[in-house]
């Protein structure tokens, strides 16, 4: 059971893919709730709830215009320059990013990884790509996509809208930098496209999200509707009713799943642990033999 309140999760999860540190968030706690909670405790909230933001998600199909930008960004992490790339592709129309990928090299193999990601996410393809001039886009955009090489701050067929966006993935860079390992960096990066799309107001798109601003169905509006245990999440759009669900509603054929696994979970680990004190007490019996 969850002992701290769940708007103060959600709230440590917001402030955190806004690129505030984990002491930062400590103080900020404390502060505004009186609640001091340790720093590995908010980092645990902050890697279960992205994991299960990405889970509730990965059925999402997002509606997006034909007209793509693929652009890179590199960062320091280890003192070196340049030593991790970010690689992003957005959807020119909706501002919706599609997919995020994050490489030490901008190689051709680096930019055919973000867009499959990004045809993957989308479900279908692109009619145009622009990017920059890298070379790495040549052999990596299909033959059946026309693909414009832009310069970065022409007016016409411009990746300036990604650029533009760069700067608010300074965000994600302060996120970022305090992971030493691609594994860990790309769990926070997929966290950090979550709250950019779903939670992130846009002034372009009037001061709403980009996933919201499609006007479909969208499976949550912020961190606290991933924080509240066992609750249908999806928000529906402007002029459907969004009727709460009753305590005694019978389960969900998924909820039901997880309530098995979460039994043997259970079950295993006191089998584990039994296991273990049968093997304290053997070994102490013959240590007192001895």
């Amino acid at each position: 059971k969850m002992q701290t309140p769940m708007n103060q999760v959600s709230a440590a999860l917001r402030m955190y893919y806004s690129g505030m540190s984990l002491d930062g968030i400590q103080g900020q706690l404390q502060q505004q709730f009186g609640n001091r909670v340790a720093e590995s405790t908010i980092y645990y909230w902050i890697t279960k709830f992205t994991k299960q933001a990405i889970e509730q998600s990965k059925n999402f199909m997002p509606k997006v215009g034909d007209v793509w930008i693929a652009d890179e960004t590199g960062i320091d992490i280890h003192g070196s320059k340049r030593d991790l790339w970010f690689w992003d592709i957005i959807d020119s129309k909706s501002r919706y990013l599609l997919a995020s990928h994050i490489s030490n090299t901008r190689t051709t193999e680096d930019a055919r990884i973000l867009i499959q990601k990004a045809v993957q996410h989308a479900g279908k393809y692109p009619r145009v790509i622009i990017t920059d001039k890298l070379h790495a886009y040549i052999d990596a955009v299909s033959s059946d996509i026309q693909h414009i090489r832009s310069k970065p701050f022409t007016t016409i067929n411009s990746t300036n809208k990604i650029e533009r966006f760069h700067s608010t993935f300074k965000d994600r860079t302060k996120v970022v930098r305090a992971y030493k390992n691609l594994k860990a960096a790309n769990l926070i990066t997929q966290g950090w496209l979550i709250h950019y799309n779903f939670f992130k107001e846009h002034a372009a798109l009037g001061n709403i999200p980009p996933a919201q601003k499609m006007g479909i169905t969208i499976p949550f509006k912020d961190w606290n509707d991933i924080v509240k245990p066992q609750q249908s999440n999806e928000v529906k759009p402007t002029g459907f009713e969004v009727r709460p669900i009753s305590l005694t509603q019978p389960l969900t054929p998924e909820q039901e799943k997880r309530q098995i696994q979460r039994q043997r979970v259970r079950i295993a680990v006191r089998k584990h642990a039994a296991k273990k004190k049968a093997q304290q007490a053997i070994s102490s019996i013959r240590i007192g033999r001895k």
